[in-house]
């Protein structure tokens, strides 16, 4: 009854669920906050030094895929957490990081990064470093272990042979997207939340996320036509109002993932009305959406070098951020 592991076991376990139910991201974020303003204040003078200064969005996209890859292999997920073995979890996990890994090697390539792969040794200690981050990021179960390690390798393969051009945002808009809608399926696995008990501030940073992801895609995407009916554009706009305010009330009630992608659908349908009604549309929204979401994204994962690089992006772009831009898409 009194036996000293089973205490330990016991404390480790109650620490545990709280730190699980508390949103220690945003304490995380609030703690972060210096750096950020730091960042900020010495945009310039970074990007200088990192002669970034052409091609910023590029090489921003490519920096931030590469650190959702190194954070997939280093967060120290384990695959033993799941609750049941039909989930579909890890097979989405490693699809995301399968498509990751595909983009930054191709990247890397035509940014010549890897030209110190020349050296054989250098060659071979790379590798031997990755399949190591991959087999121990997933232990101990056997099927997570195979599982990423394919997805690695295989993503590396196709990237290395592949020579079509990807849209650095939208891709990194998918993927970034993708995620956050996993981390909703199986929070405690991110080590995000748990569900069930999830806060006000968990689901608000969620659909905060998700909002941004949508907005960059749909504004980058949808031309203007001007030729919705006014009274149609109207009542069609009301009803996708009404329809994403019960949606909302059901995902706060649910925690679901369907719910939470039908709730972003509305707003990408409300959005791609509101675009194609108008005259006119402004391409610095949806570059500013994508900053935002590369900010928005590092504070869910804690991860501040991909919400540093997109404080960095965002201090680049010409005009101020206005709230009334994204609100008016709605």
């Amino acid at each position: 009854m009194f036996n000293e592991l089973s205490v330990v076991s016991t404390a480790v376990s109650s620490f545990n669920n709280a730190a699980l139910f508390s949103p220690y991201f945003f304490v995380f974020a609030l703690l972060s906050l210096p750096l950020f303003y730091v960042v900020y204040l010495y945009s310039n003078d970074i990007l200088v030094r990192l002669k970034w200064n052409n091609d910023i969005e590029h090489k921003t996209s490519f920096w931030g895929v590469l650190f959702l890859v190194c954070w997939l292999l280093m967060f120290g997920g384990n695959y033993a957490v799941i609750r049941d073995g039909i989930s579909l979890l890890p097979v989405a996990i490693a699809f995301v990081l399968f498509v990751s890994v595909i983009y930054v090697v191709q990247q890397a390539i035509k940014l010549n990064y890897l030209g110190f792969l020349k050296n054989k040794k250098a060659r071979w200690l790379t590798i031997g470093i990755l399949l190591i981050l991959t087999v121990f990021s997933a232990k101990p179960d056997l099927y997570g272990i195979l599982l990423q390690l394919s997805a690695v390798l295989c993503g590396v393969i196709v990237g290395a042979r592949l020579h079509k051009n990807v849209s650095d945002v939208s891709l990194s808009t998918v993927v970034f997207g993708a995620m956050t809608a996993l981390i909703l399926m199986q929070p405690e696995y991110f080590r995000f939340g748990q569900l069930g008990n999830l806060t006000f501030v968990h689901l608000l940073s969620l659909l905060v996320t998700g909002f941004f992801a949508i907005t960059t895609l749909v504004v980058k995407y949808t031309n203007v036509r001007s030729k919705i009916h006014e009274s149609a554009y109207v009542k069609l706009k009301w009803l996708c109002r009404i329809l994403g305010v019960l949606a909302l009330v059901l995902f706060g009630l649910t925690e679901s993932v369907p719910v939470f992608v039908a709730l972003l659908s509305i707003v990408a349908l409300s959005e791609m009305l509101t675009i194609y009604h108008s005259k006119s549309k402004s391409d610095i929204v949806s570059k500013q959406s994508w900053a935002l979401l590369l900010i928005c994204f590092g504070v869910l994962t804690i991860c501040p070098v991909i919400s540093c690089l997109g404080i960095l992006y965002l201090s680049r772009l010409p005009g101020n951020l206005k709230s009334r831009d994204f609100v008016g898409l709605l």
